[in-house]
């Protein structure tokens, strides 16, 4: 009787959160009764609530080994499984909880948590419809709900689950938080913002919210408000390591609106790195949450800053010992855009065409949620394929359980998660392609990727990795842009010339504006064609608003000078580019995929050839297949070729001779292996 007493006290201490005087009483207990099964499981319930969960697993386990047909034991040891990184037993738990009581809800709830962390998302989904089906007006179920459906990429099921979630329990803040999330994936990131806020006003001390918020507003290129919300994360909680990464990554603004603000972020940069360095703790587990990614677009050298970022983010570990290997090498191959993607098209499609399965066994972790029939291509041409949305654990642990001689990241810098992966030593070997054409400035990748056609005398000095230079542009393009669909566009003007500025908005560095202008006056009648992006479109508004100004402060007429596309579909986009005259690459960062659709449809291409493997994208696709006329070197000479051949443009019958050579010439960029034979050698060589 007095056990029984001493049990009831200690869990209602319990239940109203008094977990040191639960804990005494579950111990007094024990006393009485050393082998109570109740006071041993509800005490390992506290040790696990208290973050000790070895103390929690002995407890637990001691309390199934004296009765283990309770649900719930089984339950709670699949918390602390998972809670010590123990996935597969923690399935297990949960597993034998739902043999014993069909009907425990709350295991089928874990189970879908765990696996969706898994990547078995669509498992995931079964077990909890199955919660959902025992406790439908469960709203926390239906944000979870909602989580699976967003590692589905189900994006808008996923936000029929967070508004069901909101219809059932307004207040619940996760739920707005979440469907935030969904909004985004959906890229509808101005409608993210009133959820993320309303999250905050359900919930102040809300610090994921707070951080979400930031992510948005810094997308929106609001950067000043996005320094804000990272800032009070961290008054709620100081060693908040993802929001002061994401606050010092604010000092690089997506689209800078003057010469001086795009000259001024590298030093910005620096100074925010300074302040990272004097409280570097936990920064490489928020690795890859927030990249340097719009760094590459400042046309300077940025060498120094990618290191030191490299350095605070890095995972400091010994390289894995290399396994005696008398047969072919792993090669492991980490991507997010193992789809239509340009880093598919270009730098990841011909790779896997050409890899000799005779000297590599070859596999794909895909890290993305979107897929497409050239993800199907790619997992039924390799050895082994992994896909499914999986947090950065689950999938170290998949790369820990392949054993990998190399990985191969066809690029880093643009992805959270291989971001993540590539800052840690997984592999004995470890390079990254031109994907992101600037160095990772990471200590743990060893050799970098690119093309002899592609690189400066001096580039070896812009890596920290070791440069590799393959042949030509060093990829192998398998990829050929299909036939196109004619423009809708308005009547040309006779005379007049048009100009296709077709890149990103991004690209457009403040301080070549200037060049525009005076391709204007010196050519003549001509327009100057903006195409809209797909995403970021306030961007694509700023860039338009920016030039129109330049081109008035200039004299000339923004109106007639200045017109603007929507986006359109990749056919649609061919049409528009048979439909111009010439394209004028971006100084500060070249293209390379839309060039090589420009050449394939015939389009001549100005450029103006920097020092950094981003400012020479279009010339090395040039060089690659003999038409060098459009690479320049000087910013004058860069007029003057977009001046001269706006002129023999007009000679409507010659200009269409030349498209025609140049359409031809665009066949040598496809298909040579060799490139990729190189690569092969290289990390053979490596690998040792």
């Amino acid at each position: 009787m007095q056990a029984r007493n001493l049990l009831t006290t200690a869990m209602r201490h319990h239940q109203t959160g008094q977990l040191g005087n639960a804990e005494q009483g579950y111990r007094a207990v024990l006393a009485i009764e050393p082998r109570n099964v109740d006071a041993l499981h509800l005490l390992g319930v506290v040790a696990h609530q208290r973050g000790h969960n070895d103390a929690a697993l002995d407890l637990i386990g001691r309390a199934i080994g004296q009765n283990g047909r309770v649900a719930a034991f089984h339950h709670n040891l699949g918390n602390v499984l998972g809670q010590l990184g123990r996935q597969a037993d923690a399935v297990a738990a949960y597993r034998q909880a739902i043999r014993l009581q069909p009907e425990h809800v709350e295991a089928h709830a874990s189970l879908a948590g765990l696996l969706v962390q898994q990547g078995e998302a669509q498992e995931a989904l079964a077990a909890i419809d199955r919660a959902l089906a025992l406790r439908p007006l469960d709203a926390g179920k239906h944000v979870n709900r909602g989580n699976i459906l967003h590692a589905l990429g189900r994006s808008d099921a996923a936000i029929a689950a967070y508004r069901r979630a909101i219809e059932l329990e307004p207040a619940l803040a996760a739920a707005h938080n979440n469907l935030g999330l969904a909004l985004i994936a959906r890229e509808e990131v101005e409608a993210a913002l009133p959820c993320y806020r309303r999250a905050i006003t359900l919930k102040p001390d809300y610090v994921e919210a707070y951080v979400h918020l930031g992510n948005a507003l810094q997308d929106l290129g609001q950067s000043g408000d996005a320094a804000a919300a990272y800032r009070q994360a961290l008054v709620l909680q100081p060693d908040r390591a993802d929001a002061r990464l994401a606050l010092a990554m604010t000092a690089i603004p997506i689209m800078p609106a003057t010469p001086e603000a795009a000259a001024g972020t590298p030093h910005a940069f620096a100074a925010a790195l300074d302040a990272l360095a004097t409280h570097p703790q936990g920064l490489s587990a928020a690795a890859g949450r927030s990249q340097p990614f719009y760094l590459a677009y400042r046309p300077v050298d940025v060498t120094a800053d990618l290191c030191r970022y490299g350095d605070l983010v890095a995972t400091p570990q010994p390289v894995p010992d290399r396994e005696a290997r008398t047969g072919r090498l792993r090669l492991l191959i980490v991507s997010a855009h193992v789809r239509d993607h340009p880093v598919w098209r270009v730098n990841l499609q011909g790779l896997l065409t050409h890899l000799d399965r005779s000297r590599f066994d070859v596999a794909v972790f895909h890290t993305g949620a979107r897929t497409d029939e050239h993800t199907a291509w790619a997992a039924a041409n390799v050895d082994t394929f992994v896909g499914g949305e999986r947090n950065v654990a689950a999938w170290r642990a998949k790369i820990v359980e392949y054993r990998p001689d190399i990985i191969l990241y066809p690029e880093v810098g643009m992805d959270p998660v291989t971001g993540a992966l590539a800052s840690q030593r997984l592999a004995a070997v470890q390079a990254a392609g031109w994907g992101h054409p600037i160095t990772t400035g990471l200590p743990t990748i060893d050799l970098f990727f690119s093309g002899e056609a592609l690189e400066g005398p001096d580039a070896d000095r812009h890596y920290r990795e070791r440069l590799v230079r393959l042949p030509r542009t060093g990829v192998s393009i398998e990829w050929t842009a299909e036939g196109g669909e004619p423009w809708q566009g308005p009547e040309r003007a006779a005379d007049v010339v048009r100009f296709a500025l077709c890149q990103q908005p991004i690209k457009f560095d403040p301080a070549d504006d200037a060049l525009l202008t005076r391709i204007a006056k010196g050519s003549g009648a001509c327009e100057f064609w903006l195409v809209m992006p797909n995403r970021q479109q306030w961007a694509g508004k700023q860039l338009v608003a920016r030039l129109r100004d330049r081109f008035a402060e200039a004299g000339l007429d923004p109106d007639r000078y200045i017109k603007v596309a929507s986006w359109m579909t990749s056919r649609r986009f061919n049409g528009f580019l048979d439909a111009m005259d010439v394209y004028l690459d971006c100084p500060a960062f070249s293209g390379f995929t839309t060039a090589l659709q420009a050449v394939q449809r015939g389009l001549p291409i100005v450029t103006l050839e920097g020092r950094f493997l981003r400012q020479r994208m279009a010339a090395g696709l040039l060089r690659d297949i003999g038409m060098l006329d459009g690479i320049t070197e000087t910013p004058d000479a860069y007029v003057e070729r977009a001046v001269a051949w706006a002129n023999h443009a007009r000679d409507t019958a010659g200009w269409s001779r030349s498209r025609d050579l140049l359409r031809d010439a665009a066949s040598r960029a496809m298909g040579d292996p060799e490139p990729m034979l190189r690569l092969q050698d290289a990390l053979i060589a490596a690998a040792g």
